[in-house]
């Protein structure tokens, strides 16, 4: 699978997120906690496992402990998913 872009990160989790929402990824608050925006555990590990999936990596449920909002998901997904073009 080739890597989204960097930028493809935000919308990919704002997509994600909104589906798990029922709403427009517009509406999402990249910046809002995730639990705040109305995700129970059981609807972030099916999150995690849809962004799996998109990836094709694995990811830690701790993610999102550590990343609790999509835009720190986001940049949590840039840093594990080797993007061609954007190593140091």
């Amino acid at each position: 699978m080739t890597a989204p872009r960097p930028d493809a990160f935000a919308d990919l989790v704002l997509r994600h997120v909104a589906t798990a929402l029922g709403v427009a990824p517009a509406d999402v608050d990249p910046g809002a906690d995730l639990a705040g925006l109305g995700l129970g555990s059981v609807q972030v590990l099916a999150l995690l496992g849809d962004l799996e999936d998109a990836l094709g990596v694995d990811l830690d449920p701790e993610a999102v402990v550590d990343n609790p909002t999509p835009h720190a998901l986001a940049a949590h997904l840039r840093s594990v998913v080797d993007v061609p073009g954007t190593a140091a």
